[in-house]
Order: structure tokens, then C-alpha cells, then sequence
């Protein structure tokens, strides 16, 4: 109920209302009229300002000197202005049992977030006697959602993840990604919000929204991005060699969103699974498609096509029978003046029938200097089918022993009537029943340089055009 405090002073009658909001607890009244003294009360205490953590307690002093007869009143001023009253005298008006009156003062224990705001220690005199205290709550940082949970948007957009909080004081917001790193590069960025351009793949993730204010645990929530996106296609191995009777299995890892559907194809020709065309699916985007039993009809170009509502995208594989590109394993460093072996390995799951090799001296970097033409020759490597012009010097195939068409296999070749203490250049290709490798990356060797007049080893070649490139000019040598 309402109560109305009257005050009446002498013969002459001021009349003050005063509106509180308190229960009826039927604990008593205090008198309509009473007569002050000539001598009036004043607070020593002085007005304080309080900052306390939820839970904490707090004293509101309300020392008073000369209070007479005079009633001390204590009351909340709630923010929207409304007066509280809660202590009249030594009656807790509100019967509220965390706050209790020792002595003038007033002791609140276990303080909540709607204690806050202004106190009043008031005694009623004419002027008004009163004192007002400040308590300020401070209670941990609490994260709130302002985007939604999960949020789907299409490659090339622009996206902006937002969260909101509350605590006193008033909380920091820092962003950070479950996955790891941020798509900036960093662990961590501050603001209420984060917001990504352009947005691809990469960018999906689970963000994770922190508020810290130092009062209390920090508190948190997740946002997930995914982004919608045509195919994409990544294949680990473009060019598949193999050989008849081995079985072949052929990759392409797929992404995209929506899911895409992905078909095989062969000369154009659709592919279903067989006995023989193993089509697979795992969850790791890998599209295998697995061939039993290679035959020669076998080789040749596929291509896996992945489809879904933003578009579509292919990739072509080559299965085939052909050696793979040699690989030079010689050191650079001849040890002969007039020969030089090289050697190198390549892979053929079929014989290797015959190689060519291409080589000729080498003239340098020197801009406007022509390189000489290539000697070009091609050998057998079956001895009785080779010729007395075209033999090479020393020729060897090495296989696995117990595997005579195991795919790997070293070869050299010795390279005669060669110029001492001078550099050359190489490369090779090999052929098998299916036809030709390409050619090696070009391969730089030199000759030793026999003994000079006083009986030192000349510097090889290689190492004299450096010093003849750094000393060329337009006047000549």
C-alpha cells in the first residue's frame, strides 16, 4: 500500500507528501504530528559511491549527530525514479532479509544485479535531511547471439558475424575460430563484429564470440559459417602409367555446396560400375575409379565431371601404357678426358625397346652466342638387333631380378670421342611398345681436363664460362 507521511510543525502547518511504495506488514505506524526541536539533525556520514561484484556485501553508513527524536528512514531510488522505501526507524518495512539495520547503518548482503542504483539515508525536518549513497554492481560479461547460429552465403558475398553483451563493466568482445587461425592470419580480433569480403570456401569454419569484462569466467558462443560454392576438382595424378594385367585406380577429389554429383566418362562415353569400373565415394571428397584388370583397349583419356547448382567443372586423366620421363642420376663430374657414361632411371611396366639420347657441347649463357645442333641417336636395347654405326660404347638395363617386367629400371649409356675439359649437355627418352617418354630435363656434365706441363689437373669447363660471361664485351674477348 501507499503511505502518506504528514509532518505538522507548531501552530503553523507545513504539510509534505511523500509517496513510497512499500507492503502493509501492519508492523506499526509512526505519529502524524510531532514537534522538533530547535536543534536539527545533520549526517556526519558523507555520501559514498560502492562498487561491488555479485554476491558481495555492502555497508551504507548513515551516521547521524543530534538526531533526537527524529526517525531515520532508508529507501532505494530505483532507476525509473520510483522511491523504495525499506527501512522506517528499526522496522524493515519490506521484511527484506539481506538488508539489516546495525546501529545507523545499513548492511546489504549478497548483492544482485537489481540492487543497483541510489540509497537515501533521510531523516524528515524542514529542509529535508538526507544523504545519498551510490552502489554499482559489477557482475560477469554475458554473450548474446545477434546473428544467427548458422549462416549459409554464396561464394563472392559478404558476410558479417555480430554478438552483443552485457556486465558491468562493460565487456570487451574478441573473435577467434575453431579450426584455428582466423582468415586474416590472426588468433584473435576485437569488436562487436567481424565481417569477411569476397568470401570462398576457406572461410567456413565455427567463429567463436568472447566477452570478458575481468569479473567472474568470460562467456562465449559459436556462429557457423558455410559457404556455397560451384565444384572444384584437384587431382593428385593427372598422368596414371601402368601396364597391362595391373589394376589402375584413378582420383579425383571433389568440393563443392551444395554436394555435387559426380559421373565418369571415357572417349565421352559414360561409365557405370562393373566388374571390371569400380566407381567409389569417401567422406573425404575422394571419386575413385578403380579398373580390375588393365587391357590395352584400357588406355587412353577420363574425365570426371562434378555438377551441382552453381555450376559445373571436369578434369581429364591419362591412363597409359607409356615409360615415364627419365630421370638423370649421373654426377656432372666426368672422370674420364674423353668419355663420359651417363646413366638414368625411368619406369615401364613393358619392356623398354629402345632409348634416344641427344647431346652436345655446351656454350654457355651468353646472350647472341647460337647453341651447336644436337647429335641425336637412337639405340636398341636388345644387343643382336643393334648396328655396328649406332652401338653405344656401354649400354645397361637393370630390372628386378625376380620381376623381369617390374617397372623400374637404370640405364647408362658411355658417350665416346668427347673433348677434354669440356662441357655438354644431355638429355634422353625412352620407348616402349606403347610408344616414346618424353624427353629428360636437359642434363649439364664436363670432362676431365688431362694433365697440364707441370703436371696439374686443368679447371673443368664449367666453372671457366662463368669467368667468360663475366668478362665478355662488345669489344670482343
Amino acid at each position: 500500500m501507499v503511505a502518506r507521511l504528514v509532518v505538522v510543525v507548531k501552530s503553523d502547518i507545513v504539510r509534505e507528501d511523500y509517496n513510497y511504495d512499500y507492503d502493509d506488514d501492519g508492523l506499526g505506524e509512526y505519529d502524524d504530528d510531532y514537534t522538533p526541536t530547535d536543534i536539527l539533525p545533520t549526517f556526519i556520514a558523507t555520501p559514498q559511491e560502492f562498487n561491488v561484484e555479485v554476491g558481495g556485501d555492502i555497508t551504507f553508513p548513515c551516521d547521524v549527530q543530534d538526531q533526537g527524536k527524529h526517525v531515520l528512514m532508508f529507501k532505494h531510488i530505483l532507476p525509473n525514479g520510483v522511491n523504495r522505501l525499506l527501512f522506517v526507524g528499526e522496522v524493515n518495512v519490506k521484511k527484506f532479509k539481506k538488508l539489516d539495520k546495525v546501529g545507523t547503518s545499513f548492511v546489504l548482503r549478497d548483492v544482485r544485479k537489481h540492487h543497483a542504483g541510489q540509497y537515501a539515508c533521510r531523516i524528515e525536518t524542514i529542509p529535508i535531511t538526507q544523504i545519498t549513497h551510490t552502489l554499482n554492481v559489477q557482475y560477469p560479461a554475458a554473450v548474446e547471439r545477434v546473428s544467427p547460429q548458422v549462416q549459409h552465403v554464396v561464394q563472392g558475398s559478404s558476410v558479417t558475424l555480430e554478438c552483443g553483451a552485457d556486465g558491468n563493466p562493460p565487456a570487451a568482445i574478441s573473435w577467434s575460430r575453431q579450426q584455428g587461425h582466423l582468415p586474416s592470419g590472426y588468433q584473435s580480433e576485437e569488436g562487436t563484429s567481424i565481417t569477411f569480403e569476397n568470401v570462398d570456401r576457406h572461410i567456413e569454419g565455427t567463429y567463436i564470440c568472447t566477452a570478458s569484462n575481468g569479473i567472474g569466467t568470460s562467456s562465449s558462443a559459436s556462429m557457423t559459417l558455410e559457404v556455397k560454392y560451384p565444384p572444384e576438382i584437384i587431382t593428385e595424378q593427372a598422368i596414371l602409367h601402368t601396364g597391362e594385367g595391373n589394376e589402375a585406380k584413378l582420383m579425383c577429389a571433389v568440393r563443392g555446396r551444395p554436394t555435387p554429383s559426380v559421373s565418369w566418362t571415357k572417349d565421352n562415353q559414360p561409365l557405370d560400375s562393373s566388374s571390371r569400373h569400380i566407381l567409389q565415394h569417401d567422406t573425404l571428397h575422394r571419386h575413385t575409379l578403380t579398373i580390375a584388370k588393365v587391357v590395352e583397349e584400357d588406355f587412353g583419356e577420363y574425365t570426371c565431371t562434378a555438377n551441382n547448382a552453381l555450376g559445373h567443372t571436369q578434369r581429364t586423366l591419362m591412363l597409359t601404357g607409356l615409360p615415364k620421363t627419365p630421370t638423370m642420376t649421373s654426377s656432372p663430374s666426368g672422370g674420364e678426358e674423353n668419355t663420359y657414361t651417363l646413366a638414368w632411371h625411368t619406369e615401364s611396366n613393358t619392356p623398354i625397346i629402345q632409348y634416344r639420347l641427344q647431346y652436345r657441347k655446351f656454350m654457355g649463357n651468353v646472350t647472341g652466342r647460337p647453341q651447336m645442333n644436337w647429335n641425336v641417336r637412337l639405340f636398341s636395347t636388345n644387343p643382336s638387333t643393334r648396328s655396328s654405326n649406332t652401338s653405344p660404347t656401354s649400354t645397361n638395363t637393370q630390372t628386378h631380378p625376380h620381376h623381369p617386367h617390374h617397372p623400374h629400371h637404370n640405364m647408362t649409356h658411355a658417350i665416346g670421342s668427347l673433348d677434354a675439359a669440356t662441357d655438354y649437355e644431355a638429355k634422353v627418352a625412352v620407348e616402349n611398345k606403347f610408344g616414346w617418354s618424353e624427353d629428360s630435363p636437359v642434363f649439364h656434365f664436363y670432362t676431365r681436363k688431362g694433365h697440364g706441363s707441370d703436371g696439374s689437373y686443368g679447371t673443368p669447363l664449367l666453372i671457366r664460362t662463368a669467368v667468360i660471361v663475366c668478362c665478355y664485351s662488345s669489344d670482343g674477348w
